[in-house]
C-alpha cells in the first residue's frame, strides 16, 4: 500500500527514507560508532552512508544484514517490517531481504526503487512463518 506523506513523497506503509535515515543515525550512536565504523563494516564509501542516514539513498538487503550484525536492531530501523509478523527473528528478517533483493531487479541485475524493494519485502515477511507457528501447526 503506497501513501503520500505530507511532502508529497511516496511511502510505503508509513516508512519513508527520511525516517528510515533518522533511525540508522539514531542506531549508530546508540551504539557509539562513527559513520567510518559502520561504512567500513558494511564495506561502503562514508559519502554513501551519509546519503542513508540522510535519507536520501536507499540500502540494499546485503547492507541491512550487515547491520543487525553490529548490533543495529529490527525493530526500529524498519518497525512496520517488524509488525507486520511479531513472531519473526533475526534470520527471517534476512531471509526475507536477500529474497526480496533477488526478486526486484531489473533485466540488467539494477535494483528497483525502495518502493518496490520494501513492498517485495513486506510481502515475503508475511509469508514466512517462524518455526513456533511452523511447530505449533504439527
Amino acid at each position: 500500500m503506497f501513501v503520500l506523506n505530507d511532502r508529497w513523497e511516496p511511502t510505503l506503509m508509513g516508512l519513508d527514507r527520511k525516517r528510515f535515515g533518522q533511525a540508522l543515525s539514531s542506531e549508530r550512536k546508540r551504539l557509539n560508532l562513527q559513520v567510518n565504523d559502520v561504512a567500513d563494516a558494511c564495506e561502503i564509501k562514508a559519502g554513501t552512508q551519509y546519503l542513508y542516514e540522510q535519507g536520501k539513498r536507499a540500502p540494499n538487503a546485503d547492507y541491512l544484514d550487515k547491520l543487525f550484525e553490529l548490533g543495529f536492531r529490527p525493530h526500529v530501523l524498519l518497525p512496520n517490517a517488524t509488525l507486520a509478523n511479531d513472531q519473526c527473528d533475526i534470520q527471517h528478517l534476512r531471509e526475507a531481504f536477500i529474497q526480496a533483493d533477488q526478486d526486484c531487479r531489473d533485466k540488467e541485475g539494477r535494483l528497483l526503487d525502495l518502493e518496490h524493494r520494501l513492498s517485495r519485502f513486506l510481502d515475503l515477511l508475511t509469508e514466512i512463518q517462524s518455526p513456533s507457528k511452523q511447530a505449533a501447526q504439527k
